[in-house]
């Protein structure tokens, strides 16, 4: 397990700015075109994973849809025949970062309606069809008398990584080799009820196990 650094130093602060900002400004400025990407059809993932099974879909808010302006997304609650735990599944493919800002970070949205943070890790999760475990970030934000778990990643068919700052980080060397810049959100969220967080993320890690194999084959479609 393996926690991020609590503090950033100036230095290293200016530095990572200045990467972004030049790597923006070579991004703008180079206005590379793009692969005509289709988008992987994630909502052919099964309303059945396990024994999880998501009674239909659900849709984003008109103004949010607006806001994330993702090229494809799915929302989804899946229930687990066993227990009844619950599980929202929320996936966003973007075609470019270059016609768009790209994924939006659970750590910037749900502060601003009202949660807290109350703590953050990035954790592993062993999925079948990797040698390496993948990293996710465990987010546990409190609002009221309430506790979810937030569980995300970025993804595409080439790469995972946990860490917001290496989308355009990993996305640019992309878009100039390949001439394609495509990334997708997965994101997770359960209710901590009278359980553990270390229970609900197992829950979480279960699903996660059932249902990566499945998008992976989603976004190779996208090729």
């Amino acid at each position: 397990m393996r926690k991020p650094p609590t503090a950033v130093s100036a230095g290293a602060f200016g530095s990572l700015c200045a990467i972004l900002l030049l790597q923006a400004a070579v991004s703008h400025a180079l206005s590379i075109p793009e692969r005509n990407l289709p988008v992987p059809g994630l909502h052919q993932l099964p309303l059945e994973i396990g024994e999880w099974k998501a009674d239909g879909e659900e849709t984003l808010d008109g103004a949010v849809k607006e806001f994330l302006n993702s090229d494809e997304y799915i929302l989804r609650n899946y229930i687990n025949s066993a227990d009844g735990a619950s599980v929202n599944f929320f996936v966003a493919y973007f075609k470019s970062i270059q016609n768009s800002i790209g994924p939006h970070s659970p750590r910037a949205c749900l502060p601003g309606t009202g949660w807290l943070e109350r703590s953050s890790e990035i954790v592993s999760i062993p999925v079948p069809g990797r040698d390496q475990d993948i990293p996710v970030n465990k987010y546990v934000l409190e609002k009221s008398n309430a506790r979810i778990l937030v569980v995300y990643w970025y993804q595409n068919d080439r790469d995972l990584w946990a860490e917001e700052f290496r989308v355009k980080l990993k996305l640019l060397p992309d878009l100039i080799r390949y001439k394609r810049s495509d990334v997708s959100i997965v994101r997770l969220v359960t209710i901590v009820r009278g359980e553990t967080v270390d229970r609900e993320f197992a829950r979480c890690a279960a699903f996660t196990k059932l249902a990566f194999p499945l998008l992976v084959e989603r976004l190779q479609s996208s090729h």
